[in-house]
């Protein structure tokens, strides 16, 4: 297990090298953040493109393959591009060196309380059922077929296979070298992280004052809908989204003094579409805007439009084109048009938006709206004030994007509710697809606080604060295990202000770079054997099937498949993802399901949806004369040998 987590660490830390190489090259070298936020998309792109590689050969299930190719990168880069000066290691110690006593002990309680994030969310673990059931079984069944990207079928109802799925490839680089899921809790703090730089980077472009930039990050870093995306939506694809959006806006609006920025910039946008397509229009918007500004410039920063352009369709677009060619429209199965196959009838009952029901959404799902967007509800009143406070044109026209963005919400399908009781309260699921219009509001307000004086400024820190106490109210009601618990980020943030109060100059000695990859394999080794312990005794879905399961000697050391129906779920692949998990096709003929309880064990579930049809009937009735070796309160049945 330390073999597999070193060999990610060697592997990403190859991958960061190389990236940031090139980030130098592009124009980012100016500022520590801009170089990250450069970086990151170059490193996260060339993860995308390798696995896909790799998948088109069936490959990329191979430990070594996945590995070689960031370590490759490496490699040419340092014999073909010249390094920063300063490289990014020199670069940060020299800023420490010149932090007085108090900005250091702010910036590692900072740090300190994102470790503390990664480290409670590896101790106590929770995956909700999305993550269950389609982003990490696509993982999983990638990693035993080689074929990343390929369609697969995890669910009778619905047709996730075709969904965007650059996140879930991704995620197979990371899973498929670890060898097991601990690297999640990495992850999901990680995207957060980019996503609250981005914003950073964005609001000081625009020169919306530091104080403000500041409360603005608070506000947004506690938002329900955020915090949620740490543990119990992880990994879900609205945080990543995100992330790349607020990439692509901050290197765009960038653009305008170095041009070059528009490449990773397109590279960034189309991790974000290719992620989840709910941040397409303002990753649009933004990209527009920045080659606006930069746009008398343009030509000399050709060379970089053209690389970032074909890269960002090389990670966005397969899908939307897959998606074209076999169903006739880019959006199935969320949507279709006049060459499209029909939207999928289990997905038709959920197709409503907001603004198709707004008084019937409200009145069934309204506290569910206010516990889970809490301060955000604020932002979305303060951007209506704009015109109140601020005349500019760029706050009106912050303004009227931000307020665009959230109509765009309102108009999506599922963010209203439908006409069948038992299934209401799902619309207040997609109110974390609000997320890039909060953001946008934030955005707006920042720029009021640049434009409107003394007076404006107040009263939009003081909304700020606002907003941000609602958020962490409605946090610590959702409490533990919905959302991470307090102890661990403050203990974090703690222990990270006390030593940056403590620790003075620092020098630049090599053991920098060994013992920060060293630390992170070691923490990773020894989170991952336990994960699956650990994520048994928590509540989700599954979680006593695999507790059972865990407690077999077979299962811990053993590579039978779990064939399920239905629908699959990802953690049973075990604790070294050994375990292929396979979904049961609906008209199996008894004989192959007979077979499959003699392979390994047959999960049932009968699941009945809405038009009142036991999904599982087929195999049920197949094993209807065996016992179960296992039954989760006689509503999940395991069978086995």
């Amino acid at each position: 297990m330390l073999l597999d987590q070193a060999a990610l660490v060697l592997a990403a830390c190859a991958l960061a090298s190389a990236a940031l190489r090139v980030a130098a090259r592009v124009g980012a070298a100016g500022s520590v953040i801009e170089r990250v936020l450069v970086a990151a998309p170059l490193a996260a792109a060339f993860a995308v493109c390798w696995t896909l590689a790799l998948g088109l050969a069936g490959l990329a299930g191979s430990v070594f393959a996945l590995a070689a190719g960031p370590i490759a990168a490496w490699a040419l880069t340092r014999w073909l591009v010249p390094g920063p000066t300063p490289s990014l290691t020199t670069e940060l110690i020299e800023r420490w060196n010149r932090m007085g006593p108090a900005q250091r002990a702010g910036a590692l309680a900072l740090a300190g309380a994102a470790v503390g994030v990664m480290v409670e969310v590896g101790v106590q673990p929770g995956l909700d059922i999305d993550a269950l059931t389609y982003h990490l079984p696509d993982v999983v069944g990638w990693l035993h077929s080689g074929h990343a990207g390929a369609v697969q079928t995890f669910s009778y109802d619905y047709p996730t296979g075709y969904y965007p799925v650059t996140n879930e490839v991704l995620l197979t680089w990371v899973l498929g070298i670890s060898r097991s899921f601990a690297p999640i809790a990495a992850w999901s703090t990680a995207v957060a992280v980019l996503a609250l730089l981005g914003l950073w980077r964005l609001l000081r472009v625009l020169r919306v004052p530091s104080t403000v930039a500041g409360a603005a990050l608070a506000a947004y870093g506690t938002l329900p809908i955020l915090v949620l995306g740490l543990n119990y939506d992880a990994p879900g694809t609205d945080l990543p989204a995100v992330a790349w959006l607020a990439c692509t806006a901050a290197l765009s609006a960038g653009a305008g003094e170095r041009p070059a920025l528009l490449g990773p910039a397109l590279i960034a946008a189309g991790l974000g579409v290719g992620t989840k397509t709910t941040v397409a229009p303002l990753a649009a918007v933004a990209l527009l805007a920045g080659a606006w500004r930069a746009r008398a410039r343009l030509r000399p920063a050709r060379t970089w439009l053209a690389a970032g352009a074909v890269g960002g369709l090389l990670v966005g677009a397969p899908w939307y084109v897959r998606n074209a060619v076999t169903h006739g429209w880019p959006l199935w199965p969320f949507s279709s048009g006049p060459t499209g196959n029909p939207v999928p009838r289990t997905m038709r009952v959920f197709d409503i938006s907001f603004l198709s029901r707004p008084a019937a959404t409200v009145k069934a799902v309204g506290n569910g709206y206010l516990d889970q967007i809490a301060g955000g509800l604020g932002l979305i009143a303060g951007v209506l004030a704009v015109p109140l406070v601020a005349r500019s044109r760029a706050a009106l026209a912050a303004a009227a994007l931000a307020a665009l963005s959230v109509l765009v919400w309102a108009s999506a399908p599922y963010t209203g509710v439908t006409h069948v009781t038992a299934l209401q309260q799902l619309a207040v699921a997609t109110a974390r697809y609000l997320l890039p219009g909060l953001g946008a509001c934030l955005v707006a307000i920042g720029v009021v606080a640049r434009d409107a004086g003394r007076v404006g400024r107040r009263l939009v820190l003081t909304l700020l604060a606002g907003a941000t106490v609602g958020s962490v109210v409605s946090d610590l009601h959702f409490g533990f295990p919905t959302l991470p618990s307090p102890g661990y980020p403050l203990a974090g943030a703690a222990a990270g202000a006390v030593i940056g109060a403590l620790v003075g100059r620092l020098i630049r000695p090599p053991v920098w770079r060994v013992m920060i990859p060293v630390t992170a394999a070691v923490a990773l080794a020894f989170s991952a054997p336990g994960w699956l312990w650990r994520e048994s005794e928590d509540h989700s879905y599954g979680s006593a099937i695999l507790s059972y399961l865990m407690n077999q000697p077979s299962f811990r050391t053993g590579s039978q498949p779990i064939s399920s129906a239905p629908f699959v779920v990802a953690s049973f692949a075990g604790p070294h993802l050994n375990h292929p998990v396979e979904l049961i096709p609906p008209r199996e003929p008894c004989a192959r399901v007979q077979a499959r309880v003699r392979r390994g064990w047959v999960v049932l579930s009968p699941f009945v949806f809405v038009d009142g049809v036991t999904a599982a009937s087929d195999a049920a009735y197949c094993l209807r004369g065996d016992h179960p070796v296992y039954s989760d309160q006689g509503v999940v049945f395991v069978y086995g040998r």
